[in-house]
């Protein structure tokens, strides 16, 4: 990771003023809702009721619990306005193609990085997966420890949960250890929009080196994303221009993807695919309008990188 930038998709605080650190940790901070309210989609609230087990009318206090835990390790917009709930995947577009996969005979696996809590791990296994296919990887350890609490699942969930840094020179002889070309299925949501260009550039390597080598194995995810593609700075302009992330749409993804294939030699290799909304996706939740990164063009960018 950079040094200001965690792998759920929140910044992190090292770089700020001792005054300011005392604003995002304390619950004054702009981005810590006081209320649940309308802020948890029907589906995330079903998970916690019927794969947790969690009656309906405790999953509000249950909810604003363990985001309060969360936030005392991790003061993030994603946490404050608990979308760290959030479920990305059941709405791609290749959701339906990447449970049939998931599902077959041969047991394949999925990764998900930058897994935050990891709700859609968790929907998975709900949805039948067995949960010994199911990895996610976050930067952040109280992430990963906590979702346990969180979904009440420490007994039951047999995925694999791992902390780790993604530009870490070591990764595949430690934490990633024994997972070159081991997944099928590898989900980066809300991940790569924490990146600029050159940094992007390495985790897709690494992506590359992470999924199988054969046809139909495959990147899928979301992002905020911008017009034309482009750098866009968080609203916080607490950022410096070089680690500015780099948004993108279908034609920025596809060069990208592009520069990604020369780099590992699978030129050709890859079918690109992408939609840009113009519209910030946020937006819609309970008439919260407050963006995380500003700019003109920003939107939401969903893509699927399959090997062919």
């Amino acid at each position: 990771m950079t040094d200001t930038q965690a792998a759920s998709g929140e910044p992190k605080l090292d770089h700020l003023s001792k005054e300011n650190q005392a604003y995002w940790n304390s619950k004054e901070n702009q981005w810590y809702l006081k209320d649940v309210g309308p802020h948890i989609q029907p589906n995330s609230r079903k998970l916690l009721e019927e794969y947790s087990h969690i009656l309906p009318e405790d999953v509000d206090a249950h909810i604003h619990k363990m985001r309060d835990i969360l936030w005392s390790h991790a003061p993030y917009p994603c946490v404050g306005q608990f979308k760290f709930l959030r479920l990305n995947l059941v709405n791609h577009p290749q959701y339906q193609h990447i449970l049939s996969t998931l599902r077959s005979a041969s047991g394949p696996c999925i990764l998900d990085l930058g897994c935050c809590v990891a709700p859609d791990l968790r929907s998975l296994a709900h949805n039948g997966i067995p949960s010994t296919q199911l990895f996610g990887s976050d930067l952040n350890a109280s992430f990963l420890t906590t979702s346990y609490d969180l979904f009440d699942d420490a007994s039951t969930f047999k995925g694999t949960l791992v902390a780790a840094d993604i530009f870490s020179s070591t990764l595949f002889e430690e934490q990633f250890l024994g997972w070159e070309n081991k997944f099928s299925i590898i989900h980066a949501g809300l991940f790569l929009h924490l990146f600029n260009w050159e940094r992007q550039l390495l985790v897709c390597e690494k992506i590359v080196k992470l999924l199988k080598d054969e046809k139909g194995s495959m990147l899928v995810g979301e992002m905020v994303g911008c017009q034309g593609g482009g750098l866009r700075g968080p609203a916080s302009k607490n950022i410096s221009e070089e680690r500015k992330p780099f948004l993108h749409d279908d034609g920025s993804f596809a060069k990208l993807w592009g520069e990604v294939a020369k780099k590992t030699g699978t030129v050709g290799c890859w079918k690109v695919e992408g939609v840009f909304t113009l519209r910030y996706k946020e937006w819609e939740d309970g008439g919260n309008s407050k963006s995380f990164f500003e700019g003109e063009g920003i939107g939401w960018f969903t893509f699927s990188v399959e090997r062919v």
